[in-house]
């Protein structure tokens, strides 16, 4: 029995010195490179700090177009706007707003102008979508009947992906025309 148990406590031993010995050797590369650890934690926190501070600003710069564009609730307060936030995020929606201003206003060749911006813009389709028809309803508005309906239709052959509603819109607005 003596002899299973020291056969046993020399295993013992070994894995401990074993352990013992990879902590040796994580010690020494500690102790011998601790100044390239530390530059490299310090080089880590300064580059996490500099990306959450470029996002902060972002966001920040983004939410203050978006109130601003928001807060606009003449066609001048929204033109002054446009011209200082107008290649942020919430610019295309402004722009359709604007649109519906020049439009109560019969200010129609205003209205095209900012619908034509918003129907290019390809990182809102959804407005730019809704931009288009309203062209059509802009010509239809201004007594040009065939290129309305003629707008409808070429809208109607529109195949992306989400804008059937619209071209549902579009080929019954060119039927009633």
């Amino acid at each position: 029995m003596s002899s299973v148990n020291l056969k046993r406590q020399k295993e013992l031993n070994a894995e401990v010195n074993q352990v013992m010995d990879d902590f040796d050797r994580f010690e020494y590369g500690f102790v011998t490179h601790w100044k390239k650890i530390v530059a490299a934690a310090v080089l880590v926190v300064v580059v996490v700090t500099v990306f959450v501070s470029a996002r902060v600003y972002f966001n920040h710069r983004e939410n203050t177009a978006a109130a601003a564009l928001g807060k606009a609730e003449t066609a001048e307060a929204l033109e002054q706007a446009l011209a200082q936030y107008g290649s942020f995020a919430a610019a295309p929606a402004a722009r359709l707003r604007l649109a519906g201003l020049y439009v109560a206003g019969k200010n129609y060749e205003g209205a095209r102008r900012e619908l034509q911006i918003v129907s290019g813009d390809r990182n809102a389709p959804e407005l730019a979508w809704r931009a288009a028809l309203n062209l059509a309803f802009v010509a239809e508005l201004e007594g040009k009947t065939e290129e309305a309906a003629q707008t409808f239709a070429a809208f109607a052959r529109t195949d992306a992906v989400g804008s059937e509603g619209y071209c549902a819109e579009a080929l019954a607005n060119a039927a009633r025309l």
